[in-house]
């Protein structure tokens, strides 16, 4: 399989369709900013879906991590947002090891981008069947501005495993600890998490000395 069938192969695993004029982009390195339309309800900032799928037993890199990352669409209002969510699939119907990410327009999903070099993530880990009503539950508190943290959200990942799947969501400054917290908290709440959830934070430092997302990460209750 060359490159090209590779690449339709995984958009077509993480799109049910798009053939009512949803704006879909895999240009990675070409940003088209969207608007909302007249009459539609704006969102605070514009968001960017992207999608990723590797073959576990590859290693990675930065180069072939980025190489690999698709990025699906735009969206700037709430109705953009529903239109172009309709057409995903869930999460938890995603095979192997599948991610989908929720990012600020102009934030690249990677540890090394300038605006997540100083940041890191919370981390919760889910038994399988659950990803897909935490992942939609997160992505709406996050357009929806609940975190209540000012520029710091950065975007929320879901990562789909063979074992279990995983939740996070960036910010942009992990020494601030306030931020952090409060971060955890809203987290809490917004799905309704036991007080005995295990939560874990990795920096994205941490992340690209051992080339790891969720290896040795700090333990939070």
């Amino acid at each position: 399989m060359n490159q090209l069938e590779r690449q339709n192969e995984e958009e077509s695993e993480c799109l049910h369709d798009d053939n009512d004029g949803t704006n879909i982009n895999n240009n990675n390195n070409r940003r088209k900013t969207v608007s909302p339309a007249p009459g539609e309800h704006p969102l605070q900032s514009n968001y960017t879906f992207w999608f990723s799928r590797r073959t576990p037993s590859r290693p990675a890199s930065s180069t072939s991590y980025e190489q690999n990352i698709r990025q699906i669409g735009t969206v700037a209002s709430v109705e953009q947002f529903w239109r172009l969510y309709s057409h995903l699939v869930r999460p938890g119907d995603l095979s192997g090891h599948s991610d989908f990410h929720l990012f600020k327009e102009g934030i690249k999903p990677m540890w090394e981008d300038d605006y997540n070099r100083s940041g890191g993530k919370w981390i919760i880990r889910l038994r399988k069947g659950l990803a897909s009503r935490f992942w939609e539950n997160i992505i709406l508190a996050m357009m929806g501005e609940q975190f209540m943290v000012g520029e710091e959200i950065c975007g929320a990942v879901v990562s789909i495993r063979f074992q279990e799947d995983i939740l996070s969501i960036w910010n942009k400054s992990s020494n601030d600890q306030t931020t952090t917290n409060r971060i955890r908290e809203t987290l809490r709440r917004v799905l309704n998490l036991p007080t005995n959830t295990i939560m874990e934070y990795k920096t994205h430092n941490d992340s690209l000395r051992d080339n790891s997302s969720f290896r040795n990460t700090q333990i939070s209750l």
